[in-house]
């Protein structure tokens, strides 16, 4: 939101991302003695740079790195802004998420990505020894060709990995279109099956929302919904969701 009303990433905007990650209200850290280790063995890989003040300047030179018009293939510049950022450190907890959510805003930004729906986590989980080696070839020996090379076949293997799992949605998204349709043609419309691949869960507020009906009708339809098999009720906080379970696999499958 904060992207559509100033497209511009600013160090106010990082420190956001990592406030809603951590649901707190931490900022920039402040405390000295910060060093990353290895967990094999406690020995020290890496020692951030320390003080607000000095961290705020380097996230400033990235923000300017960011947004300086210049030759740098997009692709490219990505793997040198997340090295960049991470080599910053700038929060005392959630660095990594919120790099990762950085790298997909700044696709978002450069027009590479029209929604912020890549996940590239997986592929840093599954590759994560390799991910923190070639972290610490470029601080250590200025190798930057491996690395960027395994930030591009990290974003290459998981647009092909987002574009089946769209393309499995599509066809699930249709198929139960169709059955529905059959089923229950009394509570069928395209508005209806589009609301529930909107998400992975719905509830009777969406639909009102929607137009689609009254409190009591919509509740009416998921109930009869789930009767029929396509959703399933859960009780969270008192309140009670309608989750859409084959959209889930297909998401969860990932």
């Amino acid at each position: 939101e904060q992207l559509e009303k100033r497209p511009i990433l600013t160090t106010n905007l990082f420190i956001s991302i990592m406030q809603i990650i951590k649901e707190n209200q931490s900022g920039i850290r402040n405390t000295p003695g910060t060093k990353l280790t290895n967990p094999a063995n406690g020995q020290t890989v890496y020692t951030p740079p320390e003080g607000e003040e000095i961290i705020r300047g380097k996230l400033k030179d990235l923000e300017d790195f960011i947004h300086a018009e210049d030759n740098i293939d997009p692709l490219i510049k990505l793997a040198l802004i997340h090295y960049q950022f991470e080599a910053i450190h700038p929060f005392s907890d959630g660095n990594g998420r919120t790099g990762r959510i950085i790298l997909l805003l700044y696709l978002n930004l450069v027009g590479l990505l029209e929604l912020p729906a890549l996940y590239l986590s997986n592929y840093i989980i599954d590759h994560k020894n390799e991910y923190y080696l070639n972290l610490r070839q470029v601080t250590e020996k200025g190798d930057w060709q491996n690395w960027i090379m395994y930030m591009l076949d990290m974003v290459e293997q998981t647009a092909i990995k987002g574009r089946q799992q769209i393309a499995q949605i599509e066809n699930l998204m249709r198929e139960m279109g169709i059955k529905i349709q059959k089923e229950l043609p009394k509570i069928y419309s395209k508005d209806l099956v589009e609301l529930l691949f909107k998400l992975p869960y719905t509830k009777r507020s969406f639909l009102e929302k929607a137009g689609l009906g009254n409190l009591k009708t919509v509740g009416n339809y998921l109930n009869d919904l789930e009767k029929a098999g396509f959703l399933k009720s859960e009780l969270v906080r008192k309140e009670k969701l309608y989750l859409n379970f084959e959209l889930m696999n297909v998401l969860k499958n990932e």
